[in-house]
């Protein structure tokens, strides 16, 4: 893939492309910032907000719910890109959570893309119901 042709202004959440580093590189050059979220062991919705208040270096008043977490995400102060391996385990263990962590992703990058922000998540398992989107030019 080349690095060249990834289009990084388009928010939303997409399936990961297999050369994720890439991606990355091309990232670290717009200058976003990247973020980790690593949900191989994340099977409840509590662990997976558990799991992006520290990968996303949420404020200590994060309150552990869908609403605090849409609310930090339309807090974040840098053009990002959230990457967030090992999905599936989630997805397939607490699936309509899966479903609504995505449906959060996806209006925080609706928020920042009518700002005019880049707001990317990328994940490497599609959802059960519904397909996702590949990056543009990945």
């Amino acid at each position: 893939m080349s690095e060249a042709l990834i289009d990084l202004s388009r928010s939303g959440v997409y399936l990961a492309p297999a050369g994720i580093e890439g991606v990355r590189r091309a990232a670290k050059r717009a200058d976003l910032a990247w973020f980790e979220l690593n949900l191989a062991r994340v099977g409840s919705k509590r662990e997976f907000l558990a799991t992006c208040a520290r990968g996303l270096r949420f404020p200590e008043w994060f309150g552990g719910n869908w609403d605090a977490l849409a609310d930090c995400l339309k807090d974040l102060s840098a053009d990002c890109v959230v990457h967030c391996r090992a999905a599936g385990n989630f997805a397939a263990a607490a699936p309509d959570d899966y479903d609504t962590a995505l449906e959060v992703f996806r209006d925080a990058a609706s928020y920042w893309n009518e700002r005019g922000s880049v707001f990317i998540v990328l994940l490497d398992q599609e959802p059960a119901r519904g397909a996702l989107p590949q990056l543009p030019g990945a």
